[in-house]
């Protein structure tokens, strides 16, 4: 018995020391030690069956406590990852909330939304766009410059939640390298799904693409010329609005700070396509602000993958020039619609502008005019792969004339351009453009009559 205590022991201390010392070893050579060293005692110790018979049963007890022992052990390591993986989950989570695409504010971007859903009060986030161009030598007169490329826009979007229902939300734009601007800098009051009260500099409320002008959100290397230059993107004004949603509907109206006719320069024929974008005040102090203009838009999407909407603006269009010539009346309307399904992406817009008094400004002042159009895409990379990247080939068409009607009788002339490209995106945050675009020129403010562009971009939003 004696012997036997001994061992007992011995096996004990020993099961006690690797226990402290060595848990984090393999238990299959803790065993093999154990039963070595019960060998090796067993082979020089003189024990009669019985004491050999209770030695095996000491050795099985120490056998289960050293098996329970490594269980123990593991389970502690798993929960200590567990608690480690949550722990960098959550840091992740409230120190830098990453865009969800699928998820936007009304009348925002992906990027611009993250600040509402975002965990931390703090939200940092942003866009950028460059591009490379060439004239097609063999198609019209080209432009002064045969190629030239871009560092276009980079746009950061800093946010900041005072609550979930006060929300600061700014956009400060970097662009062509050495320009600064403030585009967006409010804050909306959230009372209720139905009506929130945004204060402060904003985007006015038209077109499609000045609200969505992220460059993962439109297919052409460039925006639109309908939207840059009769909805002139990006159109930011000082104002206050209310917008919301239903199910089916949504809404924004508001009074922004009005464009004005005399900021509008016309001393050259080429610039007088910039009539309307001249006209921004925007957060140009200089400019002043002696007008307010009322805008309204309202948006359909009760049918999935539709939106169909029409946006209106009407304002005073700045002091008189010539004398005895009352101010004019700036109005505008748009209609839009996007269609998606699967695949496939359509997107059209039709807009017109009126100036009444258009000779108080100018006596080759435009006072109408209108312009369209119509952009059709397709993923095509499922034909290749089964990757959910995506690649879709586009193509659009514009109509617009940029003076139907002056203040002296005579028009601009209608344009045409066709533009054939194709994006990929190799992250949905991330895009690659090219395109070619074959512009026809039949007015007074383009130099050459037919253009042909061949262009190459990159755009992001994080």
């Amino acid at each position: 018995m004696i012997v036997i205590f001994i061992i007992n022991f011995a096996f004990s201390l020993l099961l006690y020391t690797f226990a402290i010392n060595n848990h984090n070893q393999k238990g299959n050579s803790m065993k093999s030690l154990l039963l070595s060293a019960a060998a090796a005692m067993a082979i020089t110790t003189s024990l009669s069956a019985d004491e050999l018979s209770e030695l095996k049963t000491q050795l099985k007890i120490l056998s289960e406590r050293l098996t329970t022992l490594e269980a123990n052990d593991k389970k502690q390591v798993e929960q200590t990852q567990s608690l480690t993986d949550e722990l960098i989950n959550v840091q992740n989570a409230t120190s830098f909330a990453l865009i969800d695409t699928t998820k936007d504010i009304q009348g925002l971007s992906p990027a611009a939304s993250k600040v509402y859903y975002s965990k931390n009060p703090l939200s940092i986030g942003g866009y950028g766009e460059l591009y490379y161009s060439k004239y097609n030598d063999s198609v019209g007169t080209g432009d002064t410059k045969d190629a030239y490329g871009d560092t276009y826009r980079f746009i950061p979007y800093i946010g900041y939640k005072f609550s979930d229902d006060i929300i600061l939300n700014s956009e400060i734009e970097f662009e062509h390298g050495d320009q600064v601007a403030i585009e967006q800098l409010y804050v909306d009051f959230i009372l209720d799904p139905l009506a929130t009260i945004r204060i402060g500099h904003q985007l006015v409320p038209m077109g499609y693409v000045n609200l969505y002008h992220e460059p993962t959100l439109f297919n052409t290397v460039q925006r639109p010329d309908v939207e840059k230059q009769l909805i002139p993107s990006t159109w930011h004004e000082l104002g206050l609005s209310v917008y919301g949603k239903t199910d089916s509907f949504e809404y924004q109206v508001g009074a922004f700070s009005a464009l004005d006719m005399n900021n509008a320069t016309l001393t050259t024929p080429k610039t007088d396509k910039d009539w309307i974008r001249k006209a921004r005040v925007g957060n140009e102090s200089d400019k002043g602000m002696d007008n307010m203009a009322v805008v309204a838009r309202l948006d359909y999407n009760g049918i999935n993958g539709l939106q169909v909407g029409v946006s209106g603006y009407t304002g005073k269009a700045g002091n008189a020039v010539i004398p005895g010539k009352e101010e004019g009346q700036m109005t505008m309307f748009d209609l839009h619609a996007i269609f998606q399904y699967e695949g496939f992406k359509s997107r059209a817009l039709y807009t017109e502008s009126r100036l009444s008094g258009a000779d108080a400004y100018n006596a080759a002042m435009p006072g109408k005019a209108r312009g369209g159009y119509v952009n059709l895409e397709y993923n095509i990379l499922p034909f290749f792969t089964s990757s959910s990247n995506r690649m879709p080939l586009f193509f659009q068409y514009e109509n617009y004339n940029l003076a139907t009607e002056r203040a002296d009788g005579t028009s601009f002339g209608t344009t045409e351009s066709y533009t054939y490209g194709l994006n990929f995106f190799p992250h949905d945050q991330v895009v690659l453009k090219g395109e070619y675009l074959l512009r026809h020129n039949k007015n007074s403010v383009n130099t050459a009559e037919d253009e042909g562009i061949y262009s190459l971009g990159l755009g992001f939003i994080f």
